[in-house]
């Protein structure tokens, strides 16, 4: 995953070789991070992803409960580029 920026919510994919063809109108695609369990679970899994690289605390969701099961989640919206 040499195509992921460090501590941003964009990532790109691999370019292909060919020609570029027109830029759609929103080359972004969301894509969703879930995490469900304890809360202190969850923080130490946040903390883990902050380490490494991938998301920065603050953009996760405050906690909140899962809609079908209740359980306690956190949700990370993270951008890509098509």
């Amino acid at each position: 995953m040499s195509n992921v920026i460090p501590h941003s919510e964009f990532y790109e994919q691999l370019p292909s070789g060919d020609l570029p063809g027109p830029a759609p109108a929103d080359p972004r695609e969301p894509v969703r991070v879930i995490l469900l369990g304890t809360a202190s679970g969850m923080e130490l899994i946040i903390a883990h992803l902050h380490h490494i690289g991938f998301a920065e605390p603050r953009a996760w969701s405050k906690l909140q409960l899962a809609p079908t099961t209740r359980q306690p989640m956190r949700i990370l919206t993270k951008w890509i580029r098509r």
